[in-house]
């Protein structure tokens, strides 16, 4: 069965195999801000899929990132609106008083079937704090 997975700040969705993306995103000074994210569940039957096991490779210079449980009911365009499906989102806290640019890498981990090997998606986030 195919998967779909959907960004949790409802800004992207992804497709096909790559393995590397560079998204990037504008956040207020001084604010907690969610830059991204990870949901999952079966497109057919809105069943959850597995939560991959999100890493940092490369840590914001100018700020901090948390990866934190999610969850979110689903919409008109899906087959099952107003199911809630659980996930991750990116969080992202800049170091207070900071403006300018900063930049976190995430490896996750997916599989677009339970037969299907691992693939390491990579993301990078450039983030401008204005």
């Amino acid at each position: 069965m195919s998967r779909l997975i959907v960004f949790a700040a409802g800004l992207a969705l992804l497709a096909g195999s790559a393995s590397a993306e560079t998204v990037e995103r504008t956040v207020k000074a001084n604010t907690v801000s969610a830059i991204g994210g990870f949901l999952g569940y079966e497109v057919d039957t809105c069943y959850p899929s597995n939560i991959p096991d999100v890493k940092v490779r490369q840590q914001p210079a100018n700020g901090t990132i948390q990866i934190r449980p999610y969850e979110q009911a689903l919409g008109k365009d899906s087959r099952c609106p107003g199911t809630k499906v659980r996930g991750l989102a990116y969080v992202y806290t800049p170091k207070k008083g900071f403006k300018g640019t900063d930049e976190v890498v995430l490896d996750v981990p997916w599989s677009w079937n339970e037969s299907a090997p691992l693939t390491l998606m990579t993301y990078t986030y450039r983030i401008r704090v204005e």
